[in-house]
């Protein structure tokens, strides 16, 4: 669409992704007059979070959303976890989930362009390619300053949101400063045709030092992924990453799973780690999304946040007319499930990653830990549930490490309680 000077909003969202084109049909479909500048003319893929967790689907249903989900991707209601190539006993989400909630693996670009359709279809306007440069505030009004192929001019709004990823030019905007973990382990992955196993679980292998999955999309096509340290991943830097992604998985699957399976999509490999604001909250701009605090992918939970953060902050917006007070309150409790979920990736990447005997002692007490307390303080739940209610004070990691055991339980052992770090379906 053509810039229009005298454009006026309700609101307007920078981004286009999951997270904004997500808020803009839950508010479109309320009747609130949306803005949605996108700066891609088309999306291309990525090597990005392409799993989507139970309680990210429960999100998204309650966005009603789940038929973009079905346009993008598949249900996933069975996690197969395997060890030294052999697969254990399957999980079926169905068993502990109420309301059907299950894994899903959705193509990332597909599911963008079938969010921004849901949106411009419940009347919101969408500016496309166009980029944001910057607000404007002066006597007579406030505006999200935007260029296209026309030219630039000024969007008005009552509320700017930026949901324009980890990188976000936004946070400056409320004057935020930008954080990044120090650099613990990496993540590769390829997009791959070919793939030879059940196309309705989640496949996941345990190794030491790192972890391999893959998520299907569809019936032969799979985003694959390995979670390593930097040394095992930088073994994978090189000419042909991809290939070198799928002899490592190839290593830890059953024996035919990838014989046929090759490279249709970019290859790559990342550091994991988490990157955030100091404040999410601004004079009448709010960030959400990545821009508001991107979480370990290696955990996974990137999908789910955005469609939380859509879903809680258009239910906040619509039920109060004072909405600087509401994009304060979305920053206070978005600051808080996303700190549980930074905790936990933390202390998963302790037990998934780190190598040695010091390593090997700390995930014997975990297990022993787990044995003790199924639910490990609450967070083996968490793929299913999502992060509300779960502490990450001093006593729950103590707890979640095993710390608080007393000595005459050093000798209780549980086999299955050993993969409670892994993945979704062991920390349950």
């Amino acid at each position: 669409m053509n810039l229009v000077s005298t454009d006026s909003f309700d609101v307007a969202i920078v981004g286009g992704g999951i997270a904004g084109a997500s808020l803009g049909a839950r508010l479109a479909v309320a009747g609130l007059a949306v803005a949605i500048v996108e700066r891609e003319a088309r999306f291309r893929d990525r090597i990005r979070g392409e799993a989507l967790h139970p309680w990210g689907a429960a999100e998204a249903e309650r966005l009603d959303l789940t038929p973009c989900l079905e346009a993008a991707g598949r249900p996933l209601p069975i996690w197969q976890r395997y060890a030294d190539g052999m697969p254990l006993d399957p999980y079926r989400w169905a068993d502990d989930v109420p309301g059907g909630h299950v894994e899903w693996g959705v193509s990332h670009p597909a599911l963008q362009e079938a969010l921004l359709r849901r949106a411009s279809a419940a009347g919101a306007t969408l500016f496309r390619p166009a980029s944001a440069l910057g607000i404007e505030r002066s006597a007579d009004g406030f505006a999200l300053r935007i260029r296209d192929g026309s030219g630039e001019a000024p969007l008005r709004a009552n509320l700017i949101v930026a949901a324009d990823g980890r990188r976000s030019a936004a946070r400056r905007w409320i004057g935020a400063e930008t954080t990044v973990d120090p650099p613990h382990h990496d993540i590769a992955g390829v997009l791959l045709d070919g793939v030879d196993l059940d196309p309705d679980a989640a496949h996941v292998a345990e190794f030491p030092g790192g972890m391999a999955l893959i998520v299907p999309q569809a019936p032969d096509r799979a985003r694959a992924y390995l979670v390593l340290g930097h040394a095992r991943a930088n073994a994978l830097r090189g000419d042909d990453i991809g290939q070198g992604v799928v002899m490592a998985l190839a290593e830890r699957l059953p024996i035919g799973a990838l014989a046929t399976a090759s490279a249709v999509g970019p290859a790559g490999v990342f550091s994991c780690s988490d990157i955030w604001p100091s404040r999410v909250a601004g004079d009448r701009v709010v960030l959400i999304g990545d821009a508001a605090g991107a979480n370990d992918p290696s955990r996974g939970h990137g999908l789910s946040l955005a469609f939380r953060d859509a879903r809680l902050l258009g239910d906040l917006l619509l039920a109060d007319v004072d909405w600087q007070g509401v994009i304060d309150e979305f920053a206070r409790q978005r600051q808080g499930y996303y700190a549980v979920l930074r905790a936990h990736a933390a202390w998963q990447a302790v037990l998934t990653i780190d190598e040695g005997e010091e390593a090997d002692a700390i995930r014997a007490r975990v297990e022993r830990a787990h044995a003790a307390d199924p639910t490990a303080g609450g967070f083996a739940g968490i793929y299913a549930f999502g992060p509300d209610g779960l502490d990450i004070g001093d006593d729950a990691r103590r707890h979640f490490f095993g710390e608080d055991l007393p000595e005459d339980r050093s000798a209780v052992r549980s086999g299955a309680a050993s993969s409670a770090a892994a993945g979704p379906a062991s920390d349950r």
